[in-house]
């Protein structure tokens, strides 16, 4: 008989755990992927945990199983997210806001100045989104997510 609740150990983490136990392979697996990473001085290892272990939650059931190679959808979004994160966390420790980027429409120092195109943002979209819109990473994990999340979830 089918049960609808249960949901495989393999696919679904138990609750308060991440499914993908973050070892020294996959940091190595995501420096490769991503190669702006690959240097550890300016990338520590428990930073690059972090973000990952991140990453690994942020990408649940309907994502499917971590794979390296070739990289499934999982391995995939968890690399876009930990590096959109490891991305904000260097801007945060750079500028005061980080978030500000948003709001940032014209720059101008001295007798120079630069225009931004600004997305309109709404309030929706910032629950929704976040600050992902904010790096190439992130936009790339939200086209990943709207793939994970489309159509019926098979358990």
């Amino acid at each position: 008989m089918f049960n609808q609740f249960f949901v495989p150990h393999a696919v679904m983490p138990r609750p308060g755990r991440n499914s993908v136990k973050i070892t020294a392979q996959i940091v190595a697996d995501f420096r490769a992927y991503i190669p702006a990473f690959a240097n550890a001085d300016l990338w520590p290892d428990d930073m690059v945990i972090r973000a990952l272990e991140e990453a690994d939650a942020e990408t649940g059931p309907r994502w499917g199983r971590y794979r390296a190679k070739p990289a499934s959808i999982k391995a995939k979004g968890m690399y876009y997210f930990a590096a959109h994160r490891l991305l904000m966390w260097k801007r945060s420790e750079e500028e005061e806001d980080a978030g500000a980027l948003y709001a940032v429409s014209s720059k101008s120092v001295g007798d120079e100045s630069t225009s931004f195109a600004v997305p309109s943002v709404s309030t929706d979209d910032l629950v929704r989104d976040g600050d992902l819109p904010m790096t190439q990473h992130g936009v790339e994990f939200l086209r990943l997510r709207r793939r994970a999340s489309a159509g019926p979830a098979i358990v």
